[in-house]
Order: C-alpha cells, then structure tokens, then sequence
C-alpha cells in the first residue's frame, strides 16, 4: 500500500508540466544514450579500430566511470575522441556535463599561456609572459611574503575534487590549504559526525544502499550529481522502489517516475520532526533497534547533559553512560578499546534490558537527587510539538501528505538520502543530524535498503600531508593552526576565514592566495565581500582551464591541464562495494595550448622560491610535461604496486585478477559490502559507540552545546531577513542539474542550448507582480544589495514564496576575457552566490547558499 502516491503540495502533475513546459522537454530530451545502447556502441568503435581509455570524470565531484574512445591514426579532436559511459563501472554514469567533455579540450576561450596582470584587481586587464617569467616573479614574491610574516600567511584552494593544492602549502610549511565544504557538503559531514561519529562522517562514507532501495526521501537532495548512484538508484525503481522529493523546486527526478512534495524553503526540519512524531505516535519506529544500537535508552540529566558513572563515584569515569531498566535498576555501557584506544566493541550487560521512555531520579556521589529521563524522551517530547497541523503551518505540506509519507517510509522501511549539496540556509547541522535520526527511526542502519556504511578499497597512492612527504620525509611545519579551524573548530573547510583574514588579520594575516582548478565566485558565499578581499591580498595566483570570474581578480593566471589530460588512480567513490579505477584518457594538451599539470605549477614556484623544501617531497625540478608525469606516476605506481603486494598477501591470485579487471575495464571490485557490521557488531565514533539520536558530542567542548544543540527543534533561517508575504520579496534558492550545472561546464556550447540561466517564479507570484513568463526581471538582494537582470521562467515547478536558478550556470562576469561572440551566454542570468550573505553556523562553519531577494519587472 502506498499512501503518499501523487501527494504533491504546492506543485503540479508531471503530465501538465511537461505538456507545457519546454525547458522540461529540453532537460528530458538531452542526448544521453543507455548504458545498454552505449556498450554496443564502443564494441562496433573497437571493431572499426578506436581504442578506449579510461575516464574518471571531474566535471563534478562524483568521478563517474567513462570512457574516451579514441580513433587510432587519427590526430586529437572533438571528432576522433568521443565520450562514453563505462558499461559495467561500479560509479557507471553519463549525464550532460561528462559528454561535454571533450568540448573544453580545444575550446575557444582556454587559457593557453601564462598571464600578468596590468590593469587593477578586478579590471581583468593581462598581458601575455612566459613560464619562466610567470614561476620566477611568483617564487620571488612567495619568498619575501614568506621572510616577513612567516609561511602560515600563505593560503592555498582549490575544489575538492583533485587536492592539488596541498603540494605548495604542506612543504613550505603552512597549514593553510583549505578547501570549500562549508558552501557544498559540510553540513551533512557536521551533522554525521553527531550521530554517528568520527570516521564515519566524510561524504561517501555512509551512502544509501541503493540497489536495495524500497522506499526513497530525497529532503534537498536533486540526484543532479554521481550518475552511477542514480543509474543504481533508477534500477531500484524499475523494480519498485518509491521516490518522493522533498524540495521548493521540483529536481529532476520528478520528471520521471517519482513525487515532488513542495516545502517552503529552509523549513525541512519541521518536516523531518513532523515525520518522527508521527512514527512515535503510530508506533511504526523500530524500538529495538533504538534500545539496543541508538542511544536512546541513554539516561540525561536535568541540564542536559549525559549521565555517566562519575556521577556516582568520584573515581567514576565521564566516558562509561548510564541506562535503567523498567524497575529503575541502573546499568552501565561503554565502548571496548584496543590498546592503541581504538573502539573494537561494547562493555554492557546483554542481559539487561533498559527502558526507552525511562524517567526518575538517580541518586549521584554527593547524596543528592538528580532527576533524569532517556534520551529518547527528549526525542518524543520535541517531536511531539510538531503535529501535521502544526507542520503545515511552517511548511505548507498538507496533514494527509506528511501522515501518507510517515506510513510509506515506515512501512516499507525507507531512508532519507543524507545529502550531497548540503549547505542551504545556516540551520543544515540541524536538519541533516534529523535526517539521520529518521533513518535510524527505521532501524534501517548498515542494512539493504538502508542507510550503510561503504566498503572502501583501501588503496592510497602517496601524497603530501601537513609535515609529511610521500617518501617518508618529515619536517617541522609553522607553529599556527590552520586559520579557519581557529575560528569553526569543527569545520572540514572554511576557506572564507582566510579570505577576512586577508583584510582583518586576525586571527593571524593572509597575504597570499593561490587558487587551483576552483570556480571561487561561484562557489564562495557573499561574492560582494570574495572581490573586497581578494583586493587586499598582495599575493593572488589563478590556475584553470578557463576564464572563469576570479582571473580577473590574479596576479598570475596559469594555463592547467584538466582531468582529460591526467592519469589518476584511486578508490573508486560513492559507491557500495570497495573498487579502485584507472583514469588515463591518454590525451595532452592542444596545439599553441601551454598549459601544465598543477602540482608542476605548485612544485616549481616553490622550488624556485625554497628549493631545500620542495626536496622534502622529493622534487628537484622537471622541464617537460614528459619528465613531470614521470615523477609524478611513480607514486600511483608505487601505490598500486603496494596495493597489489598486500592483496595477494590476503588472497593469492587476487593481485593478478586485479591487474586483468583493471586492463580490461579501467576497474576493479576489491572488497563486497557486508551488511549488518555497524553499530551491531562493531562500534561507530561517537562517545557512545551508537548511533546518537542525542548528540553527547554536543558536550565535549565548552561552547558546543549552544552552538550545535544535541537535538534541535526546526530553527528559522538566521543566515537571510525573513520576506513578507505576498509581497515582492522572495527566498532565492539554488540548486544543480545533471546537464549544465559544473564549473567547466557552463562554458560549453551544449550548456548554450541546453542551460537554463533564467530565475524560475512560480505562476501565483508572478500573477501578482504583473509578470509574464520570458519577462526581463531586476533581482536585488534584500540583505546584500546587489543588483542583476535576468529572465523570468514562470512555471509551478518551484513553490510559492521562493524563486529558484541554478548553480554554476551564468552569471560570469568576466570582463576582457570572454571575447568570442559565441560564448557571450555564460553572462547570461545570475550567480546566487552575490545575495548570499556568508553567515556562518558556528562551531562547524557551514555557509549559506540561500538568500533573500526583491523582485522587479524591468520596464521598456
């Protein structure tokens, strides 16, 4: 029985949308074969003798598995490589930014040679130099930066998908390479490490098992990112699983076979808390699983904190927490330890079964009464306030719709997607610490069709980290620490503390920056205070492929070489079962095109500057791109050989399979997911070994618990002015698309037919304002001021009350750069990030997309 079937609130039916709409029609109809179709494919290419070669694609984060099929005899071009999915891949994906692959190879606008700047900050004013020119004058400058305020003043960035810019950093000696979660993914990294713990909480780590999906709630979550996790997830629905979209607009995948459910924007968590209530009060949570793997049973005391066995004895430990049974008989549990302090099991009484909804007093060491109830209580009374009536008021969801969904997700044992782009309002730690409570509402935790931990592949290639070289050097780094965890501790990535560093100082100066391969305007929150900034370093170095906004901001903008002219080696992500791939598309830069791997460009300026410290990791120089890539492929080489050594160690033979699958197919499957470890059998991080539906790590350091409550109730957005209604102020929210939305991507010429650069209205609203769909609209930000023209998309695929354009799409504002007439569309529409105001949620430091704006009709 499904009760929330074609339960859509505030939207429309997918047969009227897409009837009417032509954008949908354009988004539905994009070129993409089927896997099936695909094979045959490169089998009838191979015959005609192309050659295929692996690709890991870094159009976004998901490193999709495709292939480049190359036509041998033939010089490199568009025409004699084609892209294609890698049948079989365990990432397996093609979605409109992979087949753009090749267009950014030889496109028009590439940076080819090295670039000064002549003209101020921002003027985007370069003259063309050397390599030599360029690496001389930047070591040179590096030097003296370094001499007079210490190596920590050197700031390095760059997306997370390569790292690249940790070998300039680490080596000099700075602890600055910083990357960009706190506007992507960190509230769900923030939220998990919560629940379930320290090594648990990096993306990719814990995933929805896909494959064995019953019943699926995407909250925010668009699947625009990781094709081979939707190509599995679209299997699981081919044979039955459910799809409901939790969203202000609809995602992408309600144009199938799946609900939209429209939410007024930033109200999730009310949802997610009308979702428990009704789960607590219907019964339908798994009670054992909350007993005996959660915390639930947890005894807390009155302030809030956790009662432990050092409140009954003085010699009691803060570590070892308290549970009672139905008689009010008190036990104890902790966490089993090795001696190296890794958690290996559970220290509790297996015969002793505790209470869920336990209250009454616990008599502490100085005599006195301390009042205390379970963890789960709390739960159930917070929830409580959050009746469908009481959910509708906040979100505009119906009563019938949450009551549909609560029984469905219960019924068929359900998971909620814990996330990709997770930073949206400066309440996500809250929200997504929720998210993670309901699945473990379900019992659904590391079980098929619930939410699990990853295999893994085990395999690492040697790299840099602070103080550490792949050849087992070490050296002393700067005694500072890394400026943006001074400030958010708990951040995985916060790189607008050393942007403000820049101008404040505190909490120690930034006087240099050095981008590698990161789209910063639309990435970074607050782009308005970004250009300030990067006006006051006296040191600012680009390296990209294309003329994305921040060049014109450089000192120096560097050509690079992009992942089609890259091998890598690495485990395979996002995916359920432990693999590794092989990337190596075999192509090199086009002619008059001088652009270098990053880490060459890093590693010389360093060695021109500090020629002992690029030894550390063994550089002494290299002139040819040749010589580079042998340097560095010695340490893939060195890792998949050690991977290899230790595989057949394990099981003999293994290492040559490895070698086949790996020649054969650019992959292979090392290790099977096996269900049913954590928390059952093995400990996850958190104080408790448990999943924490009550968060204990809230209290590990003074401050935590006010910033991050141990569970929050639904929280209004601190990070925007709140619109009035029914007027012309709207929440402008963000999102991707699986066609255009990508850094590199959104200079493609398919992303000028196919792109969408317009700010969706919903019909009620523009009806008001007197709009018509196509009109020429003035957004200004409420708290931000500033000011963009764009066209308006009138449509019911986004609520009322919020408009809603797409990340990484338009928006450039690059102003010498973009000469060609053919690519003036990447200035088209608007970039979110201008509104955005950059708050912070502190402790974590996870910045907010979403933003307040006005809304005009441009007139004449």
């Amino acid at each position: 029985m499904n009760m929330s079937k074609g339960l859509v609130d505030l939207s429309v039916s997918r047969r009227v949308l897409l009837k009417n709409t032509a954008a949908a029609a354009a988004a539905v109809a994009m070129p993409c074969l089927s896997l099936t179709a695909a094979a045959e494919e490169i089998k009838k290419l191979e015959k005609e003798g192309w050659s295929k070669h692996p690709v890991a694609c870094t159009m976004c984060g998901a490193f999709c598995g495709l292939l480049a099929m190359k036509k041998e005899g033939e010089e490199i071009s568009e025409s004699t490589v084609r892209i294609f999915p890698n049948p079989g891949h365990p990432q397996q994906g093609y979605c409109g930014r992979g087949a753009a692959a090749m267009w950014v190879w030889n496109h028009p606008l590439r940076l080819r040679k090295p670039l000064k700047r002549v003209g101020e900050r921002g003027e985007g004013k370069f003259a063309e130099v050397t390599w030599d020119e360029a690496l001389d004058a930047i070591a040179s400058k590096l030097r003296k930066l370094v001499e007079e305020n210490g190596e920590s003043c050197i700031s390095t960035t760059s997306h997370s998908f390569s790292g690249f810019s940790k070998w300039l950093t680490f080596p000099l000696g700075s602890p600055n390479d910083i990357g960009h979660q706190s506007t992507c993914n960190l509230g769900g990294i923030a939220a998990r490490d919560w629940v379930f713990g320290k090594g648990f909480s990096g993306a990719g780590k814990l995933e929805p098992d896909y494959a064995h999906l019953r019943y699926l709630l995407l909250i925010g979550r668009s699947m625009g990112s990781s094709m081979g996790a939707l190509h599995t997830l679209n299997e699981a629905r081919a044979r039955g699983c459910h799809v409901v979209a939790i969203d202000p607009r609809m995602p992408d995948i309600a144009y199938g076979n799946a609900d939209w459910v429209g939410i007024r924007p930033g109200t999730d968590a009310a949802f997610v808390l009308g979702l428990i209530n009704q789960m607590i009060e219907n019964k339908t949570f798994d009670r054992e699983f909350m007993i005996r793997h959660t915390n639930g049973a947890y005894l807390i005391k009155s302030n809030g904190t956790p009662l432990t066995e050092a409140d009954f004895r003085k010699d009691g430990s803060a570590s070892v927490f308290v549970v009672a049974n139905s008689a009010g008989t008190f036990s104890l549990r902790s966490v089993k330890r090795d001696e190296k302090g890794a958690a290996i099991g559970f220290i509790e009484d297996q015969n002793f079964k505790p209470e869920l909804e336990f209250s009454g007093e616990a008599i502490l060491a100085n005599g006195e009464k301390e009042p205390v109830r379970t963890a789960f209580s709390v739960l159930k009374k917070l929830a409580s306030e959050y009746t469908p009536e009481k959910v509708q008021e906040i979100t505009g969801i119906r009563p019938e719709s949450l009551k549909g969904i609560a029984f469905d997700y219960a019924n068929n044992k359900g998971c909620i997607d814990d996330g990709w782009y997770t930073s949206k309002n400066g309440t996500d730690v809250e929200l997504y610490q929720l998210i993670c409570i309901a699945n473990a509402m379900n019992g659904n935790i590391d079980q098929p069709g619930g939410l699990i931990v990853t295999a893994g592949a085990g395999f690492k290639v040697p790299s840099v980290a602070a103080g550490k070289g792949p050849n087992g050097e070490t050296w002393a780094m700067a005694k500072e620490k890394r400026i943006d965890k001074i400030v958010y501790p708990e951040t995985s990535g916060t790189y607008s503390v050393a942007l403000d560093a820049a101008v404040s100082g505190k909490p120690y100066p930034i006087k240099a920056a050095f981008f590698v391969g990161t789209t910063m305007f639309h990435r970074q929150a607050d782009a308005k205070k970004l250009a300030e900034n990067l006006k006051k370093l006296d040191l600012v170095v680009v390296q990209d492929v294309l003329p994305q906004e921040l060049v014109d901001y450089a000192d120096y903008v560097l050509p690079a070489t992009y992942f089609m002219e890259r091998r890598d080696m690495s485990g395979v992500k996002w995916a359920r079962d432990g693999s590794i791939y092989l990337s190596d598309p075999q192509l090199t830069p086009p002619k008059g095109c001088e652009a270098r791997h990053d880490v060459w460009i890093l590693l010389e300026i360093l060695r021109r500057a500090y020629p002992e410290r690029a030894e550390r990791v063994g550089y002494k120089g290299c002139k040819t791109a040749e010589e580079f890539n042998a340097y560095f492929g010695a340490f893939v080489d060195r890792g998949y050989k050690k991977f290899l050594d230790d595989c057949e160690k394990k099981k003999p033979g293994s290492a040559e399979a490895i070698r086949k699958s790996i020649s054969e197919n650019g992959w292979a499957t090392i290790k099977t997911k096996r269900y049913g470890e954590y928390p059952y059998l093995k400990p996850f991080g958190t104080p408790t070994g448990k999943v924490e539906i009550y968060g204990f790590k809230s209290f590990s350091k003074p401050g935590y618990a006010q910033a991050i409550a141990p569970i929050s109730g639904y929280i209004p957005s601190p990070a925007y002015t709140q619109p009035k209604a029914d007027s012309n102020e709207f929440i402008l929210v963000s999102g991707k698309n699986c066609v255009t939305s990508s850094g590199l991507n959104m200079f493609t010429q398919p992303t000028r037919f196919m792109g969408d650069r317009t700010v969706w209205m919903n019909p009620q609203d523009a009806a008001r304002l007197g709009i018509r769909n196509g009109d020429m609209i003035e957004v200004e930000g409420m708290d931000s001021g500033y000011k963009a023209n764009t066209q308006v998309t009138v449509t019911k695929r986004v609520v009322p009350g919020a408009v809603f354009a797409y990340g990484f799409s338009g928006g450039v504002r690059t102003k010498t750069l973009i000469k060609d007439p053919n690519y003036q569309f990447v200035k088209e529409g608007i970039n979110s990030h201008w509104y955005d105001t950059g708050y912070a949620q502190p402790v974590v430091g996870n910045v907010a997309n979403n933003s307040a704006v006005r809304i005009n009709k441009v007139r004449g």
